[in-house]
């Protein structure tokens, strides 16, 4: 049985589209793409933007025949949602969870109201004789997830899941890089002036947190830190917007080694996406539209 699943990765200027088949045994890669992203270049359902966004995503599908409407997977760029990260006692129920998310956003953003923010949580795993457990709030606001369903349904397509862009490459890493179920590794997703950094132990997330930055060698400096500074740390793994040279200095920098995060490896590929020269050397750049194009429903 095969699930075709459309998965897309926004930011507030760029957009990429993946399709995929879900098998129960593996995963077919078929189609990539990009483009400008206008999604949310103005307020409101009904804009320019919206048109611009509806009518990239449709030449996509044409091009690529997607003929039948699949699920849509979307992963928001972590510079579009609000994460925090709090320290929680393990015995707390999920309405003391939700009721914190309440507290902290209205600490956070005082003058916006109350129904502004669709948001969920993620508990981060802790050592087993820890009392507290880190947890990930993250918080998309309501208007751009209200354009993202008023854009794929003039499509025809349904809005399967909203994730993030880095809780996306957390994902495609599991499922291409099976090794490291038996390490404890960091994942770094590198942009223009951000870095995403979090620790994966044995294939669960321990601790996110993020980094204003503004040139390369800022990304060669947290490289060389989190290396010296993170005991039994077996490697790593970077993702994004990577260059050839960064990764060389990260390498020279850095005294355990350093992976390029590849989100095809366990993937057949097959379609327009075989013969697509430019993604199949740069694949590290579509992790996460991949993970989160790949993650199942539970």
């Amino acid at each position: 049985m095969k699930k075709p699943v459309l998965g897309l990765c926004l930011s507030e200027t760029n957009a990429q589209a993946v399709f995929l088949e879900q098998h129960t045994a593996s995963n077919v890669l078929l189609a990539v793409g990009e483009w400008k992203n206008t999604l949310f270049d103005y307020a409101g359902d009904d804009t320019p933007g919206v048109d611009d966004f509806v009518d990239q995503l449709s030449r996509f599908v044409t091009a690529h025949h997607i003929a039948a409407a699949p699920q849509v997977s979307v992963a928001l760029d972590t510079s579009l949602v609000f994460i925090n990260t709090i320290p929680l006692a393990s015995t707390v129920s999920r309405s003391d969870i939700d009721e914190q998310i309440r507290w902290e956003l209205n600490t956070h953003f005082p003058e916006s109201p109350k129904d502004n923010f669709i948001s969920d949580f993620h508990i981060l795993t802790r050592p087993k004789n820890e009392e507290w457990d880190e947890v990930a709030m993250v918080s998309a606001r309501r208007d751009l997830v209200r354009k993202l369903h008023h854009s794929l349904g003039r499509l025809k397509f349904r809005l399967n899941l909203v994730d993030i862009d880095h809780f996306g490459a957390d994902t495609a890493l599991r499922h291409n890089h099976t090794e490291t179920a038996g390490k404890f590794v960091a994942l770094l997703g590198v942009k223009p002036k951000r870095l995403d950094v979090s620790f994966i132990r044995f294939h669960d997330m321990e601790t996110y947190e993020y980094f204003v930055i503004d040139s390369e060698e800022e990304v060669v400096r947290h490289v060389a830190r989190i290396a010296s500074d993170t005991p039994s740390l077996s490697s790593i793994v970077m993702y994004g917007n990577t260059s050839g040279e960064l990764i060389a200095r990260a390498r020279e920098a850095s005294k355990i080694p350093v992976e390029i995060l590849n989100p095809v490896r366990l993937l057949n590929i097959e379609g327009s996406a075989r013969s697509n020269d430019a993604f199949l050397s740069q694949t590290h750049k579509y992790a996460a539209a991949i993970g989160t194009a790949l993650r199942r429903e539970e």
